[in-house]
């Protein structure tokens, strides 16, 4: 039987980086981001203060990068999960509902509580416009595979994505504050599913409609920093 083979330099540096991530995510959903230190992230991940240093110099890059990396495992858990979609006049509903389990909690959630933060610490705003806006080129390219090019090509797609993401990102919002028990009438999880209903019916006409500026103007909408740009 041949000796095991020993990892190279590179896979040991890449399995220390997804620990480090991996124990900023978990911090994060678990005691939130004030207690969520580079020591406490350290901790979790078994590693070295000079290893987390060498990989994240400051907590805001290793708290955007952990955000980047929760929305790809979502992304792949999108991909895996693309194949049982429906294929009829359901797809839309099945999409829309998939977007909302895959990225309308903990990502959201996480990336809420640190624009809250970032309010007053410019290296953490910094860090966190830069992830947000390829968190939400990710999630268009992956929404534009799941609804098809039926939907995906029309030139009010990429509005109603950017609709959808702020729709879900208040809903999460809601559901933090809201979680607790006895929930209250107005946002409960029935009427947070009430209203992901209402956008499904709503989602296909704003998608035909357009976005409604012209061919001249360009929208970049990140997930929690809207911007228009002409």
């Amino acid at each position: 039987m041949p000796p095991p083979r020993t990892r190279t330099q590179q896979e040991r540096r890449d399995g220390t980086r997804r620990a480090l991530l991996d124990a900023a995510v978990e911090s994060l959903i678990e005691v939130g981001f004030a207690r969520t230190t580079t020591l406490e992230v350290q901790r979790r991940a078994s590693v070295s203060r000079g290893a987390l240093l060498h990989h994240f110099p400051s907590k805001a890059l290793l708290l955007t990068a952990a955000i980047d990396h929760l929305a790809e495992m979502r992304g792949r858990e999108l991909k895996a999960r693309a194949a049982s979609l429906p294929a009829d006049g359901q797809r839309v509903d099945a999409v829309l509902d998939l977007l909302w389990e895959c990225f309308g909690g903990a990502l959201f959630q996480v990336a809420v509580e640190l624009r809250a933060w970032a309010r007053t610490d410019d290296e953490l705003r910094v860090a966190l416009v830069s992830a947000e806006r390829g968190l939400r080129e990710r999630i268009v390219q992956q929404a534009r595979a799941l609804f098809g090019p039926g939907l995906g090509d029309q030139p009010g797609f990429e509005r109603a994505i950017d609709l959808t993401l702020q729709l879900m990102i208040g809903l999460a919002m809601t559901a933090m504050l809201h979680g607790s028990d006895p929930p209250s009438a107005e946002f409960s999880a029935p009427r947070i599913a009430e209203l992901l209903t209402d956008w499904k019916r709503l989602f296909p006409t704003v998608v035909a409609a357009g976005d409604g500026r012209g061919p001249s103007a360009t929208v970049s909408v990140c997930p929690l920093h809207p911007q228009v740009h002409p």
